[in-house]
């Protein structure tokens, strides 16, 4: 019996691994990193895996619970995207209206070059042909946030982040971005401080930014950094400034894998099928293990160079291993203003240790839990700084069995992207 028992337990793991690599693109992965696990560095031309990182494939008793979104769905017409289990964040400056802009996928959905206007914070991030876009005209400055309600947790090791993305860009003043924050100290726009809107980094957070590089700007690289009570770590890359385009030819109806491997003490980004890598360091410990993941897409007045328009990035495939859920109830108004409190209703009531989260301008904002008969000042979360003209993002604990908000304020105020978060699930 012991010995059926110990071939059983052998059976699972390996029909465990067989899961997991179908399920998480091994046959997106080059081969030697396949069949060998993570190769070790050689040389500043060829940045590796290092050899100190975990297994590839760990082998467990039990699968470990991970987040996949294939983004699946073809429409006749681009579809504005907002999914119960995404918090999706759109961001200009003023909290105003949207510059118009021609965004990839024809009004049909017809594959690009055709395009079609987005002039709408909806329109924003829309599906077509099974995968997602995103496109924002930031002419003083914009921005969109992709948050799944899937926390990446590396207790045990290390977590791996994917998505797949298009490498055609329009502008050097249009790029994105990867964030993973602690859940306590999420912000809803989370912001590299020298840039000119919005109130910095978080308290804590691992930061993955596509940079320009090389003559001109023409090369697309990535970096990665550190935040630590709110000071901004840059981290070393991996033999010079790449850009992509030495191992692609970039293009918007493309999508290639990027990957982010991730533990208390190293950090690893980089492009998996093309054994390319731009970061892969020993950081010291993080003190932290677990994180809200956050995709981004910035515009920083995308037409001010030559022959630049504001860009259309395509998103596919993201997944997270291993991963924990958490809950994310959105709210039925996405735009809260004017004279008259704005009233929130939420699909099912507040749990436990839950949070009223949204991005906020305007004097003296309030919220209340009863129908208006009491009010209490909305709490800004903790942030590096209190730009007054800027948004800031808003974190106010909510009583649990709450489904109903009013939320008001004065001097021109404006409430967007309003969502009850808890960290149980």
């Amino acid at each position: 019996m012991d010995q059926l028992g110990k071939r059983g337990r052998q059976l699972a793991a390996i029909v465990f691994v067989a899961l997991f690599a179908l399920q998480f693109g091994r046959s997106s992965i080059p081969a030697s990193l396949a069949q060998q696990g993570p190769p070790t560095a050689s040389s500043n031309d060829a940045p590796q895996l290092a050899s100190t990182n975990s297994v590839y494939l760990p082998l467990l008793a039990t699968p470990p619970t991970s987040f996949a979104e294939p983004f699946a769905g073809a429409p006749d017409s681009p579809q504005p995207w907002q999914p119960s289990n995404w918090d999706v964040t759109v961001h200009t400056r003023t909290l105003g209206a949207v510059a118009p802009m021609q965004a990839a996928h024809g009004a049909d959905c017809g594959a690009p070059p055709a395009t079609h206007t987005v002039d709408s914070y909806q329109g924003a991030v829309y599906s077509c042909r099974n995968h997602l876009m995103t496109a924002i005209n930031g002419a003083d400055y914009g921005a969109i946030y992709l948050t799944p309600n899937a926390l990446a947790t590396f207790a045990q090791g290390e977590t791996v982040i994917r998505f797949d993305m298009s490498t055609l860009r329009s502008s050097d003043r249009d790029w994105v971005d990867l964030w993973v924050t602690p859940f306590a100290d999420n912000l809803q726009f989370p912001l590299e401080e020298w840039l000119p809107d919005l109130q910095g980094p978080p308290r804590r957070a691992v930061h993955i930014r596509m940079y320009l590089t090389g003559p001109s700007n023409n090369l697309t690289a990535f970096a990665a950094a550190v935040v630590r009570d709110f000071t901004y770590e840059k981290l070393p890359t991996t033999g010079d400034w790449r850009g992509y385009e030495q191992v692609l030819t970039p293009d918007a109806a493309r999508r290639d894998t990027f990957e982010l491997r991730l533990s208390r003490t190293h950090i690893t980004f980089g492009m998996p099928q093309y054994n390319y890598w731009w970061v892969d360091t020993r950081i010291a410990d993080l003190g932290w293990d677990e994180g809200v993941v956050q995709l981004g897409h910035h515009s920083y007045n995308p037409n001010k160079c030559d022959d630049c328009a504001p860009n259309t990035w395509h998103w596919d495939n993201v997944s997270i291993a291993p991963a924990r859920p958490f809950t994310m109830i959105p709210g039925d108004l996405k735009l809260a203003t004017g004279d008259v409190p704005g009233r929130v209703r939420f699909a099912q009531p507040a749990p436990e240790g839950a949070y009223l989260r949204f991005a906020g301008s305007g004097a003296q904002l309030e919220v209340s839990f009863d129908n208006g008969a009491s009010w209490q000042p909305a709490q800004r979360q903790v942030q590096q700084y209190n730009h007054t003209d800027h948004a800031s993002s808003f974190w106010t604990p909510v009583p649990a069995g709450i489904q109903s908000v009013l939320l008001r304020g004065e001097q021109s105020w404006a409430v967007r992207d309003i969502a009850i978060w808890a960290e149980a699930p």
